[in-house]
């Protein structure tokens, strides 16, 4: 049997509380101008994303601004892990607790992962692989050092405080160690190992004692690239992660190229301008986090949300006569049975977008026009999601039909 046409990935949305200075707005960094734009405009949002712009060379999403993240590798899995966790006072048990705190859905990167199904179809015995809430949550912490030089390692809590089986904010700010002055190691060289040989990350742990700070990832949403989009397609898992301060950021400069602290409708606002480009997903999840006032609402609703799971995503694209349309599940028109492997052609309709968003009752979806995408939706998001808000901002004859 083969496998299916894509790859997995794991993904980091670092949300930070915002410096003093600039809680009182900012300008767009392209124009000059105040950002203004509904429900938390940048005057009163007092929290920042990471955004990070992928070279323009990169083989996937070329020049876009993206969340940190990558490719998940088996050493993510290793079983050399457990032994790391033991001599950190980690039971299985205690790691266990990311998988059983969850009682809702759980995507086949959960269930099967595909990176774990290719290993062991090559292996000649079996391996004791880590479970894939664990090794998920490695890959987006080893992923988010190698671009962005952030590193998220700590001790275990002692007191099982920060665990999943209790699911309380940290009594202590997460501070990743890259920020610390008084490190023992080369950190530089540490992430040249780890670009280079992913096994790397675990002996960089074992070097300082430490471990992935799973317990700062909290689990957002898994999106599976649409058949319709480039040569190459990724299952990619979401996480989410809230600092107290912005972390110091040194970018590679082979895979991203520029770094953005934004709000997210200063990021929305300069896509909508064309400036900057954002893929679908993207724009989607900024549409939703711009829902939460603040960096405690984040924090909170990040933290309570995630025990109610979440599906893998399919978008399914059809063309019209002024763009396309990306209908995600739960909209009227979303397929009962997509086709996920891509066997069928691609419909193209004569009618406009605006034509399709009238007929439709029930919307979660994305109108992609050239570069530049909108969320519309108009129902209760399934796993106690947000649903997103729609920007630039709907008319008012358009609000009245949503």
């Amino acid at each position: 049997m083969s496998s299916p046409p894509w790859k997995e990935a794991s993904s980091l949305i670092i949300v930070s509380r915002a410096a003093v200075t600039d809680k009182v707005g900012r300008n767009s960094p392209k124009t000059g101008q105040q950002i203004t734009g509904g429900r938390n405009s940048s005057t009163a949002c007092d929290y920042r994303i990471m955004m990070v712009k992928r070279s323009g060379l990169s083989s996937f999403m070329a020049s876009a601004f993206v969340f940190p993240g990558g490719k998940v590798e088996v050493a993510d899995y290793s079983p050399k892990w457990w032994k790391l966790f033991e001599t950190l006072g980690l039971t299985r048990s205690d790691l266990e607790v990311f998988s059983t705190c969850v009682v809702g859905p759980r995507p086949p990167m959960i269930t099967e992962p595909l990176t774990i199904s290719e290993a062991k179809r090559d292996a000649s015995e079996d391996v004791d692989y880590l479970h894939a809430d664990v090794g998920l949550r490695i890959a987006a912490i080893r992923e988010t050092f190698e671009e962005t030089g952030v590193l998220l390692l700590t001790q275990p809590p002692l007191s099982h405080e920060s665990t999943m089986g209790s699911l309380s904010r940290r009594s202590t700010p997460l501070v990743p160690i890259s920020d610390l002055d008084d490190m023992s190691i080369d950190l530089v060289e540490w992430r040249e190992k780890v670009r280079t040989n992913p096994n790397a990350f675990l002996e960089l742990c074992l070097e300082t004692g430490l471990c992935p700070d799973l317990w700062s990832l909290y689990e957002w949403s898994d999106w599976l690239t649409p058949i319709s989009v480039g040569h190459k397609r990724f299952d990619a898992l979401f996480y989410i992660c809230c600092l107290e301060t912005e972390p110091k950021v040194v970018l590679d400069n082979s895979e991203v190229t520029t770094l953005s602290w934004c709000t997210p409708i200063e990021m929305l606002e300069e896509h909508s301008q064309e400036r900057v480009f954002l893929a679908p997903p993207q724009v989607y999840e900024l549409s939703r986090i711009h829902n939460l006032p603040n960096f405690k609402a984040v924090q909170e609703f990040a933290l309570k949300r995630q025990s109610m799971g979440i599906e893998r995503w399919l978008p399914v694209i059809s063309t019209y006569n002024d763009g396309a349309i990306s209908l995600l599940p739960g909209d009227d028109s979303y397929p009962s049975v997509p086709d996920i492997i891509g066997k069928k052609p691609i419909p193209d309709f004569p009618q406009s977008l605006e034509e399709m968003r009238a007929k439709a009752v029930h919307m979660n979806r994305l109108e992609l026009r050239g570069p530049t995408c909108q969320a519309y939706c108009n129902i209760k998001l399934d796993c106690g999601h947000l649903s997103p808000f729609t920007y630039p901002p709907i008319t008012t004859t358009v609000q009245s039909m949503l």
